[in-house]
This record gives structure tokens, sequence and C-alpha cells, in this order.
């Protein structure tokens, strides 16, 4: 597809104010949730969700993803994969610090250290 033959879209000024408003709801429902009192899990996968789908309405509209070349939506998603990944591997070394220093006895050798002083 030659850079010619690229079709510009208009997309109609009462979809980006559909948009906007959507967007303001799903902001309303995630400080909702947050005041609902869930356990950590479900709240946090529920914000995520919500996150998810706002992050694709900006994308597809105010992006204007959704009009564009499939070359362009994949380095896209992309780079949000990587993104993704790298924070996946935080959360997972974070959540697991514990229980390798309670293996290796490290929180006994600290609380050692501190009485000693």
């Amino acid at each position: 597809m030659s850079a010619d033959s690229h079709a510009h879209h208009i997309t109609p000024l009462p979809t980006y104010f559909a948009i906007y408003g959507i967007l303001l709801v799903l902001t309303v429902v995630t400080v909702g949730v947050s005041y609902l009192g869930l356990p950590t899990l479900p709240a946090l996968l529920l914000a995520m969700s919500i996150a998810t789908v706002k992050a694709t309405l900006v994308g597809a509209w105010f992006m204007h993803l959704k009009y564009d070349t499939k070359f362009n939506i994949f380095v896209f998603l992309a780079a949000f994969w990587f993104g993704g990944s790298f924070f996946l591997f935080t959360f997972i070394d974070l959540t697991s610090r514990g229980d390798i220093l309670k293996i290796q006895n490290v929180h006994e050798l600290r609380a050692e250290s501190a009485e000693a002083q």
C-alpha cells in the first residue's frame, strides 16, 4: 500500500464526544471500584480490565489506529506486549522476594543485627 493510496478518514465530532463520555464514565467506575472494599486481587483485575478498555478506546479513535495500517497496529501492540512483559517480570520478582528471604533465614539475621546495635 503506497502513501498515495492511503485515504484519510474523518471521524464525526459526535463520535469523539461519545468516546469522551464513555471514558469519563469508565473513570468514575474505576474510582467507584476503589471504594467497594474488594480484596486486592479482584480489585486490581477489575481496575486493569477497565484500564484496558479505556486504552483500547483511546488507541482506536483518538490515535486513529482503527483506520491505520495493520503494521502500525502491530507495532503499537508489540510495544504494549513488551512493556507488559517487563512489568510481569518485575511483579514476579517483587512478590517472591519474601519467600526467598524466608528460605535463606535473612529475616532472622536482620533481627539479630538490629538487636546487636
